[in-house]
């Protein structure tokens, strides 16, 4: 695996004991199970023709996004209703016998709390390791270095395209909109639509701030050092892909 490159890997995740990446036909899953690491590889979904419609219109395509993602990860959105669902509870509500009084809390705190709280389950978890993983190896191969180990753990744990800086995007754009607007949903709404737009298009000075915030953010919260068993999972991930891409 060395040389020119020909295969573009358009995206990667990263779960509790797998790593996936995803080219131009195929996604190629690996996961470590039982000691033993055993790989899927299957071809792309077609978008739905309201995703690629909605794709095409500038503010309106970040919700292309969520209906995907919505559709593809719905029950992990349940959950995190559930969690903003007692998290309501617990803080906004009335008091009760838990807390002697009430905390007040707006949807900013709400907000960079829920950040917190997921990077912090991310970072102690396996999950953090794998998604470490999958920054390292996605680095090296666009390096257009070999896929080895000790190559691949030469390579930082950030990457300029992991999803964290859409993170940092909205939230900054809430923060400032939180000054001048109201405190409420629509708000939410209004600095998603904005934040996906500035991580889409990347404007050269504001990006540069965002970029560093995000890797930092990768750094502290959503990325932990990985042994070698995560490195050889995302490894095999993207050996299996670059494999399919180039059968066909």
């Amino acid at each position: 695996m060395s040389g020119k490159r020909r295969v573009k890997v358009l995206g990667g995740r990263a779960g509790y004991n797998y790593v996936s990446f995803t080219g131009e036909k195929y996604q190629a899953l690996s996961q470590l199970k039982n000691g033993k690491i055993t790989t899927e590889t299957k071809v792309n979904r077609e978008d739905k023709k309201i995703t690629i419609i909605l794709s095409n219109i500038p503010f309106v395509r970040s919700f292309s996004m969520v209906f995907e993602l919505l559709i593809e990860h719905w029950r992990r959105f349940i959950v995190a209703a559930i969690v903003l669902i007692l998290m309501e509870l617990l803080f906004i509500g009335r008091s009760n016998s838990i807390f002697l009084y009430t905390i007040p809390i707006n949807n900013l705190e709400m907000l960079l709390g829920l950040l917190v709280i997921a990077g912090l389950i991310i970072k102690i978890s396996p999950i953090g390791k794998y998604h470490g993983a999958e920054h390292m190896t996605v680095s090296t191969y666009e390096s257009g270095l070999n896929l080895t180990l000790e190559n691949v753990r030469r390579q930082p744990r950030v990457h300029k395209d992991c999803g964290t800086s859409l993170a940092v995007s909205i939230v900054l754009c809430f923060s400032i909109l939180s000054l001048i607007l109201d405190d409420s949903v629509y708000v939410f709404l209004l600095a998603w639509s904005i934040g996906y737009e500035l991580w889409r298009g990347e404007p050269k000075v504001i990006w540069s701030l965002i970029l560093v915030i995000g890797k930092v953010t990768q750094y502290l919260l959503f990325t932990s050092k990985p042994q070698n068993r995560h490195l050889i999972v995302a490894i095999e991930a993207l050996k299996r892909l670059e494999e399919k891409e180039l059968e066909n």
